[in-house]
């Protein structure tokens, strides 16, 4: 995959992130739900929650309908583009961060190469067990987070 084709998709990550804005900013305009000042309530889609709804979506088998080809470049991109739409947003997701630091200080998973290129050939080849893996992780992190969370 070229420099090109990764950046296009890239964007096309951040129009899903932006599309996903609105549409949650539409539908609570329309539920009459409002701050003080007029402004419509709702919560951005933060990535670890948007890429465990692509986890579940994996494992229906709706994997392509969020990256069309099966590719961990593509899964890159797609991470890489709703983070640059996240920023562009003026929004830190704190926990994607505490994420990648624990990938990489605890698992020991995130090589200075990507996770992309590691999970590739840990998994011979094979894009769609590497973006499995990939997310498997990030489902093994949310609980552990859920878990310190309700025993704080």
């Amino acid at each position: 995959m070229d420099l090109q084709m990764a950046y296009g998709i890239a964007n096309q990550a951040a129009g899903k992130c932006q599309q996903v804005s609105r549409i949650i900013h539409s539908v609570l305009t329309m539920n009459g739900e409002s701050t003080s000042t007029g402004q419509a309530l709702y919560r951005h889609v933060y990535l670890l929650d948007y890429l465990m709804r692509v986890r579940r979506d994996m494992m229906k088998g709706l994997l392509a309908m969020y990256l069309g080809d099966i590719n961990v470049t593509r899964m890159v991109a797609f991470t890489d583009g709703y983070r640059a739409c996240q920023s562009a947003n003026g929004i830190e997701d704190e926990e994607y961060g505490l994420f990648h630091d624990w990938l990489r200080d605890v698992k020991r998973e995130f090589p200075t190469d990507g996770w992309d290129a590691k999970y590739l050939r840990d998994c011979d080849g094979d894009h769609e067990r590497a973006i499995r893996k990939f997310l498997d992780f990030v489902a093994e992190f949310v609980a552990l987070r859920e878990r310190e969370k309700q025993g704080a």
